[in-house]
């Protein structure tokens, strides 16, 4: 028998809560501690919050910030969720529509949207203001998502879905965009947070502008956008709303401007037109791909080997007249294995080439790059490319949150000088507790866990923290344990020793929480689910990635012995670093 959480009840009485294949919600409420307000609000244990929190904004709609909306409507508080898109979905939203155009060279990350001076105020566009098309002014306030009509995940259904919504029992090990889109719309439609559910919580097409901390208050300043059919306009209204707690689930967000490489020459390729490109360029990023049959005929040079790069290449193969992928020198026994798993994924068509040097100039820019010559690092010259397809990732971008984070009293100045990627500690924020709560000021929480798997917990801790019903501790302790490996060590893919961590502290601190202060108990993953996830990994990601045996040990290990997980490939310590994505 695993196991999988011990509960502390009261001084030194514990109960063991083991779990298989069952997941039933037990509630216990203890009406004791509806007295017990000394114990229940030490400032000298706990974090006290100075005023009652009723009002909480949800920023982003997807699987994270849905399963956030439903826990604080659950526990009684008055919810706003917005999101820029049209409707729910985040990532895996599906359009036709492609974003607008990129910058070349990247996008300056320190500029702030323009706001009116004066709130509320509506601002009607018609066709050619500013020399904007209302289609792009559309398509720039919403963002359309980079999956494409053929992607599949690259993870197994168990640790892809929310619940409320299983999968059919027929449903492949992997998951195409359009189901999963479909499924992420049922968790919202259950949860009564679609777009045509008529409710006062949700508003899609709403873009956060400015986020300010005034007194006890958050205040956000919405950018909505409207099409408007007769005559044709659109209809942007911009306003304030202020609210007492407010959860950041904005994963797109965060990488919202794509990263273009510094190649010498670029600049100039990348005002070349063709008039059968997907997005009127010959040079694009990929997050424009959406269908191969565009490719037919063409000769495609791919920039990268990241996921998206080997998964695009494998969708337009077939249509392709030849196939091309360019990366830099790696030595192969140091890559991450998901790395190597890319890699293996690009199809024979595909011929790895060196890493770019120099784009040569272009004689004319109004009849595409054919003609154009591109030296490789080995002195090779490459020419008779039709489309250059740019997979080279995102800049973590987001303005309004820097901001506010930058303006909250008490934080530590050090930690966020520009350029404003320094909030961003690789892929999570710094400063956040393990929890998700903003050390300098908790009413601000960020989902930084695993927007599937671990998110239902940590939207329940949001929820249990804001209603009273669980505690963090009081902020010199919050910055302990956020300086500490003990508790830092909680990032990783889904079945390494980080990941297996974070469940246990998450199931462990909010059985006890429930236990005391009153509250549903959670289940950890059943293991019906991990013996399927472990199946998965091993045969599609990386030989023996995660046993059984492996989640075993992880399961008895002490706490204190997490951080002794360093990288190496030894029984339960399968975290193996992330350092291939920087």
């Amino acid at each position: 028998m695993y196991l999988l959480a011990s509960l502390v009840l009261g001084a030194g009485v514990s109960i063991t809560y083991a779990s298989h294949d069952q997941q039933v919600p037990v509630f216990f409420n203890n009406p004791t501690h509806s007295d017990a307000a000394g114990f229940k609000h030490d400032p000298a244990k706990w974090t006290v919050f100075n005023s009652s929190i009723e009002r909480v904004a949800v920023i982003g709609a997807g699987p994270a910030g849905l399963q956030a909306a439903a826990a604080l409507i659950e526990h009684n508080f008055t919810v706003r969720l917005f999101d820029r898109a049209p409707g729910p979905g985040g990532n895996w939203l599906y359009s036709e529509e492609i974003p607008v155009r990129e910058s070349y060279p990247d996008e300056s990350i320190d500029a702030e949207r323009w706001v009116p001076d004066s709130l509320p105020a509506t601002i009607f566009y018609k066709e050619g203001d500013d020399n904007l098309s209302l289609d792009e002014r559309w398509r720039e306030h919403w963002q359309p998502r980079s999956v494409w009509n053929s992607l599949v995940t690259n993870s197994p259904t168990v640790i892809t879905g929310l619940k409320d919504v299983p999968y059919p029992p027929d449903q492949p090990w992997v998951v195409d965009t359009h189901t999963i889109s479909a499924h992420v719309r049922a968790y919202a439609s259950i949860k009564k947070l679609n777009a045509n559910d008529n409710s006062s919580v949700h508003q899609y097409s709403t873009r956060v502008e400015d986020m300010q901390k005034n007194g006890s208050s958050w205040t956000l300043t919405l950018r909505h956008m409207k099409r408007l059919e007769e005559p044709d306009r659109l209809k942007v209204t911009y306003r304030t709303e202020d609210f007492d707690a407010v959860v950041v689930a904005t994963g797109p967000e965060n990488f919202a401007s794509p990263h273009v490489p510094e190649i010498d020459g670029l600049l100039q390729w990348s005002k070349a037109r063709s008039s059968d490109a997907p997005s009127g360029y010959s040079v694009y990023h990929s997050r424009v791909y959406r269908r191969p049959e565009q490719y037919a005929g063409k000769t495609v040079l791919v920039v990268g080997v990241s996921a998206s790069a080997s998964e695009i290449s494998r969708d337009l193969a077939p249509y392709a007249k030849k196939l091309y992928a360019s990366h830099k020198a790696y030595d192969w026994d140091k890559l991450h294995w998901f790395q190597r798993r890319c890699f293996r994924r690009f199809p024979p068509e595909n011929e790895f080439i060196p890493q770019i040097e120099k784009f040569e100039p272009l004689e004319t820019l109004s009849d595409g790059i054919r003609n154009g010559y591109i030296k490789l690092m080995n002195g090779t010259i490459l020419t008779g490319v039709d489309e250059i397809i740019l997979a080279t990732g995102y800049m973590r971008y987001n303005p309004w949150l820097y901001k506010a984070l930058r303006d909250v009293p008490g934080n530590p100045p050090q930690d966020l000088k520009p350029p404003l990627t320094d909030i961003f500690g690789r892929r999570t924020f710094k400063n956040v507790h393990w929890t998700g709560n903003y050390i300098p000021d908790p009413t601000l929480a960020l989902a930084i866990h695993d927007p599937w798997h671990n998110a239902k917990w940590q939207s329940y801790g949001y929820a249990k923290v804001w209603k009273g019903t669980a505690r963090i501790p009081n902020e010199p302790e919050l910055w302990r344990q956020y300086n500490s490996s003990r508790w830092n060590n909680f990032r990783g893919n889904v079945g390494t020793s980080p990941a297996l961590a974070i469940e246990r502290q998450y199931v462990t601190w909010l059985n006890n929480e429930s236990l005391e202060l009153g509250g549903k108990l959670v289940a950890p993953w059943p293991v019906a689910d991990r013996e399927k996830f472990a199946y998965f990994a091993n045969l599609e990601w990386d030989e023996d990635y995660i046993t059984a045996e492996d989640y075993a040990y992880f399961d008895e290990l002490p706490a204190k012995d997490w951080p002794k997980c360093d990288g190496s490939k030894e029984r339960g310590c399968t975290t193996w670093g992330e350092d291939w994505m920087n």
